[in-house]
């Protein structure tokens, strides 16, 4: 069985588990936690992490998919620390999110590619940690000509590491249609994609254009929330899908996104399971009790995240 670069090195696929397939461990938008950490209190932070991710481990989850990019605030070594005290296996991305840096907007894509294989070969920054997925997004209003660049560059970095992209969409407009032309204009290998936020959408025509082209969908952003698709119209979508046929090119997640606390906060003791459960305490018992079966949940958290992971059947 192949490995999996995480966080704390490469761990051997069958050790994975049950995986979660969009997630955070800190986002700190503006990279606020590098140019003013005197505005946070790390030990409060870091302990919070620690806490949810050691009841999602108790809670039956193994590993994450950490999607944070620079322009997120991502930092790998806090990353590092909170895996190391949680038991948690986390995957960490190169990439970039939607705040495309400047310097970004006039490079060749090759340029761009050798950013992200740098990362995923060599290791991000000086930390040695190498990267196991390359993360890229685009939302409303489609993607924009600074933004197809990164997914070119992302394309050309996946082709020559082997290593799995993930992207953010905005799927009530449908941008995944584009995200998926770029990526097949460039050659890239379709079954080493997944294309995320794909429950925020109950057009399931639409989800199986994506499908029919080759790549996964990450079906997170649990539980829902205003102006989105609710937990159950994300379960109707799901159970659509698996109805028809795909649930070998499904995964789930959250989205969790925990800021950095505040310095001066005092926080309160939590009175709800940490979001990283929500799928296994929520979504997946009422998916069981509408008759799906455990093995298709086995599937969609198990089999299809180490397959996206590793590009092994």
């Amino acid at each position: 069985m192949p490995a999996v670069q995480t966080v704390l090195g490469p761990v051997d696929a069958s050790q994975l588990g049950a995986v979660l397939s969009h997630e955070h461990v800190l986002v700190a938008m503006g990279e606020d936690n590098h140019h003013y950490p005197w505005r946070f209190d790390w030990d409060q932070t870091r302990a919070i992490a620690v806490r949810e991710l050691k009841e999602a481990k108790a809670g039956g989850v193994d590993t994450v998919i950490d999607l944070t990019t620079p322009d997120l605030g991502r930092d790998v070594e806090y990353i590092r620390t909170v895996a190391a005290e949680s038991g948690m296996n986390v995957v960490v991305a190169t990439g970039l999110w939607r705040d495309i840096p400047r310097s970004f907007w006039l490079r060749d894509p090759d340029d761009i590619a050798d950013i992200f294989v740098h990362e995923i070969e060599s290791g991000i920054g000086r930390t040695g940690v190498r990267a196991g997925v390359i993360k890229v997004a685009n939302d409303m209003g489609g993607v924009t000509p600074e933004a197809e660049r990164v997914l070119r560059g992302a394309a050309r970095a996946s082709r020559r590491t082997g290593c799995p992209i993930s992207t953010h969409h905005w799927a009530p407009e449908q941008v995944g249609r584009r995200q998926v032309e770029i990526f097949a204009q460039e050659g890239a290998p379709m079954d080493r994609i997944a294309v995320g936020h794909s429950a925020d959408t109950t057009d399931v025509g639409y989800l199986e254009s994506l499908l029919h082209a080759g790549v996964y969908l990450s079906m997170d952003r649990y539980p829902g929330g205003p102006g989105r698709p609710s937990w159950q119209q994300r379960n109707e979508t799901v159970r659509a899908l698996i109805d028809r046929g795909w649930a070998n090119r499904l995964m789930l997640g959250h989205d969790h996104a925990p800021a950095p606390i505040r310095a001066g906060t005092v926080a309160l003791p939590p009175t709800e399971p940490t979001r990283y459960l929500f799928v296994g305490t929520v979504a997946v018992p009422a998916l069981l009790a509408e008759g799906v079966p455990q093995q298709t949940i086995d599937i969609m958290l198990r089999d299809v995240p180490r397959r996206f992971l590793t590009g092994v059947a």
